[in-house]
């Protein structure tokens, strides 16, 4: 298996878990702890910004090629960018609006799903390319898989707060 497939099966594991998590009835669902953000909010949030990478890599990837290695971050290190407190710009900000779980899901699926298929059909080796992020700095095409794997790893936590919030099952 490549890195480009290892880490595509990443983000699909990744997505996978994050549904299991956020699947609950239509309550629970809306259910948002003082100042934080519900599961809809949530998932809206990932949607959004699965989205916006896989609209990165289709636009920009391909225009920016880089030497291996030099990105300035290991692979390793792309699920705990997250702990270092730099949050990017207001970007992603969920509306609020998705207040349907089934149609939420999807939708979250068919993101994460878009940057999976490109992954696949991508004749570019994703190792030689690269894209500035706006906080943790150039990631070449592989690591822009694991970021987003590793995001959707972040808002599952997330998300599994608020259950135990409201003692929601898990």
């Amino acid at each position: 298996m490549s890195e480009t497939q290892r880490a595509a099966a990443e983000l699909n594991d990744a997505t996978d878990r994050f549904v299991r998590t956020v699947s609950v009835g239509p309550e629970q669902w809306r259910y948002a702890p003082s100042g934080g953000w519900s599961l809809s909010r949530i998932t809206e949030h990932v949607a959004i910004s699965c989205d916006n990478i896989a609209q990165l890599l289709r636009s920009h990837l391909a225009s920016r090629p880089i030497e291996r290695g030099a990105t300035g971050v290991l692979d390793v290190e792309i699920p705990y960018l997250f702990y270092r407190g730099d949050e990017p710009p207001s970007v992603a900000t969920p509306t609020g609006t998705w207040t349907d779980p089934d149609d939420a899901v999807a939708r979250l699926v068919a993101s994460a799903d878009a940057i999976i298929v490109w992954s696949r059909a991508t004749k570019l080796g994703l190792r030689s390319f690269g894209v500035r992020h706006p906080v943790f700095g150039v990631l070449d095409g592989v690591q822009w898989l694991l970021f987003a794997a590793a995001h959707l790893e972040r808002h599952r936590a997330q998300a599994l707060g608020v259950k135990s919030l409201a003692d929601l099952p898990g």
